[in-house]
Parts: structure tokens; C-alpha cells; sequence
């Protein structure tokens, strides 16, 4: 087994991140935003607010076969991984939802079986994981839902997490260089929390920022090169 001493270890310049919000509050501008070429998959139907961004491609997920098409989508991106910075996959809450409207077409109910949550889970996780070896920016995007968290000494209170699965958000979030929520203040600005609280999960293991503005999620240190080039 190889070691490195931890003065060695550089942070890495590939981002692999979470961002949530309620719906409408700009998750998806986000991918026009970024710095470099970004590749899209639009699985809520929502990236006509990207009309305009020359610097973004987006493919659209066929509905009818989810499954089949966001590992459709994966090998397109691997296969041209050189033409962009980017990988921006929007979004997770509604690719759930279509995975398991598919499943159910199979059952006499109409609904999904039980053990077909439990594929689910083994497939987002794999999804997740797979994603991230792409040599690029990795960014899902999800809504947003609560959870109760009781402290030890039985204190209860409300959390703010992406809205993925119970059961296997804190892996993915845990295996996730930042999670963000996305936040829209009075005065119309758009910014991101990048530190948690006990009311809000978040979390920035790329530098020392604990928020920033919409168009700034990403530091130009995590994008040296721009324009798809590696």
C-alpha cells in the first residue's frame, strides 16, 4: 500500500460538487456561469434559461428510459471530456422521480416494489461515483428538503440537505468536495452557503470561502484552463 505524507497533498483542482435549492432560485443558470465549456444534462426541463451561453451544450434526458439515457449521456461525456471543463447534471430530486415512474410501468399497481428503492439507492450511489472519475468539474444539482436531526441530549431541530434519497444522502454529500445551497436574499442577489449550520448542511473542502455570490462557485485556481482545454 502506498502512502503520502500529508505535506505532499495537494488539494484537488477537479471540483466534485452538490448544489440545492428550492426550484426556481437559479440552480440552473449556474451551468451559464461557469468559467470554461459545460457540458448539460437537463432532466427537469428547465435549461431554456441558458438561452444565450455560448459556453454551454446541453443534451436532454429521454424521460421514457432514464436509466439507459443518463448512461447514455456518461459516455458521450467521457468520449469528449477534452472539449470541456464542466460537467453539470440537473438534476437529481427529478431524475429519482422518473427512475421510479419507470419502474413502476412494470408492476400491476403502477407503483414502484419495494426492492426497487433499495436498486435505486445502489444505482445513484454508482452514478455518483462513476461521474466523478470524469477528469472535469463535477456538479449535481437537487431541490431542497428538510430533515430532523436529535442531539444526544434529545434537542431536536430542522436541517436544510439536497433533496436525494434518506438513505444515501449523507454518503453522497460526505463524498462530495463542496455542498452548497443556493439562496436568493431580498434585494434579488443570488449567493451560495458554503459553510453549514445546525439549519443548513453545507460544506467547502476546495479553500477557506463560507459563502459566495451565484457566478463564483467556483475559484479560477479549480479552472486553470478554460475553453475545454486540458
Amino acid at each position: 500500500m502506498q502512502t503520502t505524507n500529508g505535506a505532499q497533498i495537494s488539494k484537488s483542482k477537479k471540483a466534485k460538487i452538490i448544489i440545492y435549492s428550492k426550484p426556481g432560485n437559479g440552480k440552473t443558470t449556474v451551468a451559464g456561469l461557469l468559467k470554461g465549456k459545460t457540458l448539460v444534462l437537463d432532466i427537469d426541463g428547465t435549461s431554456q434559461v441558458l438561452s444565450g451561453y455560448s459556453n454551454v451544450d446541453v443534451a436532454i434526458i429521454d424521460g421514457r428510459k432514464p436509466h439507459d439515457s443518463i448512461l447514455e449521456f456518461f459516455g458521450h461525456a467521457k468520449a469528449n471530456i477534452n472539449n470541456y471543463d464542466n460537467i453539470f447534471i440537473d438534476n437529481l430530486t427529478h431524475y429519482q422521480k422518473l427512475w421510479l415512474l419507470k419502474k413502476g410501468e412494470n408492476t400491476k399497481s403502477g407503483l414502484p416494489e419495494l426492492k426497487d428503492y433499495a436498486l435505486l439507492d445502489n444505482h445513484l450511489l454508482k452514478l455518483v461515483e462513476t461521474f466523478n472519475t470524469l477528469d472535469a468539474n463535477i456538479i449535481f444539482t437537487a431541490w431542497e428538503t428538510t430533515r430532523e436531526i436529535t442531539e444526544e441530549n434529545g434537542t431536536k431541530y430542522n436541517q436544510f440537505i439536497p433533496d436525494i434519497r434518506d438513505k444515501i444522502v449523507n454518503h453522497i454529500m460526505g463524498i462530495s468536495h463542496v455542498v452548497a445551497q443556493l439562496v436568493k436574499k431580498a434585494d434579488g442577489t443570488r449567493g451560495f452557503m458554503l459553510e453549514g449550520n445546525q439549519s443548513v448542511f453545507a460544506k467547502n473542502h476546495l479553500d477557506d470561502r463560507k459563502g459566495c455570490l451565484q457566478n463564483e462557485l467556483l475559484m479560477q485556481s479549480t479552472n486553470e484552463n478554460t475553453g475545454g482545454n486540458k
